[in-house]
């Protein structure tokens, strides 16, 4: 690929919406967190919802307690969007980069010129809404299949469930510990 070839992968836009303390029954869905973000990225590459319109691949990381058929395709539809291709990931911390570097190579080899990677984290409006015993109303639907990346897999071995261990908060802690005495701390 040579300097001028505009087949380059580049990220050009990038946006977090943060919802915290939110009362469950008023709290963003998936799906409306999904399409603000998205639309904050368009807007900080310049674009507004230019590119959004052009994408032709679209993809969801997965949302823990969102089930829709093809959420990409629901996201499509708000965004005034028809990508050609849709895909939803399987559940797991390195997925975005995967995706994101899965989406690089396809921009590089012509197969796709404007792509979005979306993704959004509710686990703490579900635990809420659990513990105050509101039902989440979230969109489910879209039609179509959307592709599948990567697949299911445990978070932790079976050794590190027997002691406890099989959220990153209380892994990482363990490989800080390992990296400081390492390093003499």
């Amino acid at each position: 690929m040579s300097a001028g070839d505009d087949r380059r992968p580049v990220l050009v836009g990038v946006a977090q919406h943060v919802q915290r303390d939110v009362d469950p029954a008023h709290a963003l869905t998936p799906l409306e967190m999904l399409e603000r973000t998205a639309r904050d990225a368009a807007f900080d590459a310049g674009v507004a919802d230019t590119a959004l319109r052009a994408l032709d691949t679209l993809a969801i990381v997965d949302v823990v307690g969102w089930h829709p058929r093809n959420g990409p395709r629901l996201l499509a539809e708000r965004l005034g969007a028809a990508p050609r291709r849709e895909l939803v990931s399987a559940n797991g911390g390195e997925i975005p980069v995967r995706i994101v570097n899965a989406l690089a190579r396809e921009i590089g080899a012509g197969r796709s010129r404007v792509a979005l990677v979306a993704g959004s984290n509710h686990v703490r409006t579900l635990r809420r809404a659990q513990n105050a015993r509101v039902k989440l109303e979230w969109t489910t639907g879209g039609e179509g299949s959307p592709e599948r990346i990567g697949t299911n897999q445990r978070g932790s071995s079976q050794g590190e469930a027997a002691y406890g261990l099989s959220m990153p908060i209380e892994i990482y802690p363990i490989f800080e510990n390992a990296l400081r005495a390492r390093r003499g701390l």
